[in-house]
């Protein structure tokens, strides 16, 4: 089962899905945001050693760089209406599963 945290913007329509699993702590995403939304956080349960997590999902304003920018598709940026829509984490089935 995927280490999935949702951050949900209260007072806007925004979403934000981090997959821990996926997340190598590399640092771009917290680069790329503007709006300093993110932070990269010592994280002794992963190999890596750090994982991103989001400080206040109010500061995002939806340009999903963070998501673009991310080499492991950790994070996704989405409007509330459009969560139920995706597949997150390790619940879709690969072709041999088929």
């Amino acid at each position: 089962m995927s280490d999935i945290i949702r951050y949900e913007a209260k007072e806007k329509d925004i979403v934000i899905i981090i997959d821990r699993d996926l997340c190598k702590g590399c640092d771009i995403c917290v680069q790329v945001c503007k709006q300093d939304g993110l932070k990269l956080v010592d994280a002794p349960d992963k190999w890596e050693g750090a994982s991103v997590e989001m400080i206040n999902p109010e500061l995002c304003n939806f340009c999903k760089l963070c998501e673009i920018q991310c080499p492991d598709f950790a994070i996704r940026v989405l409007r509330k209406d459009e969560e139920g829509t995706i597949t997150i984490g390790k619940s879709k089935k690969t072709s041999a599963e088929q």
